[in-house]
């Protein structure tokens, strides 16, 4: 017995599943023939797809690969032996749990009240980073509308203050792989 909530989950599970074949076909298929690497699998376990070389630890060459494969809806990423890709809902995405890092937790609520997708939200330091922006320009309009939305919630939650919001390209060099740019917006707090 099947309910329509569980159909819809079904067919989300499986265009994640078809976006990261092709992903898989367009990106590393040709570099593992090059290179005689072994091949990727693409497999659904539950509620999660995973991605990645069977029984190897090459999950961090694909992190930003598969993230930025997914530029829009809402969706928890982790990496083990191979990158894993769940989709939730936009309230599992902005909820703020007690005892959150407060720095993280005004940055999920100014993204939240402005409306500006991005991916991954996750501490760094004494910083927050947003990522994975494809170009410059689109982290540096995410910054510019992010900036007040971040420092007036800071303020309120911790009452401090944000020292700026930098926009940072993050290049991966990955062994036998060319480069692959990416851009994040750094928050640093005072």
């Amino acid at each position: 017995m099947s309910t329509e909530a569980n159909t819809a989950s079904v067919e989300r599970l499986n265009n994640i599943k078809r976006q990261l074949e092709r992903m898989v076909e367009r990106k590393w298929t040709p570099l593992r023939e090059k290179h005689d690497s072994e091949p990727m699998e693409v497999r659904t376990d539950r509620e999660t797809i995973r991605v990645g070389h069977v029984n190897k630890l090459w999950s961090s060459l694909l992190g930003a690969d598969v993230i930025r494969t997914f530029d829009s809806g809402y969706y928890d990423f982790w990496s083990g032996t191979t990158v894993s890709v769940q989709p939730i809902s936009a309230s599992e995405f902005y909820e703020a749990p007690e005892g959150m890092n407060v720095r993280r937790a005004a940055a999920i609520r100014a993204v939240d009240d402005t409306g500006i997708h991005v991916p991954v939200i996750s501490d760094s330091g004494n910083a927050v980073r947003l990522k994975y922006f494809e170009t410059e320009e689109g982290a540096q309009r995410a910054a510019a509308v992010l900036k007040d939305p971040i420092e007036t919630t800071y303020e309120e939650m911790w009452n401090g203050g944000v020292e700026e919001l930098e926009v940072r390209e993050v290049e991966e060099p990955r062994e036998w792989l060319a480069p692959d740019s990416w851009y994040s917006v750094l928050v640093h707090y005072e």
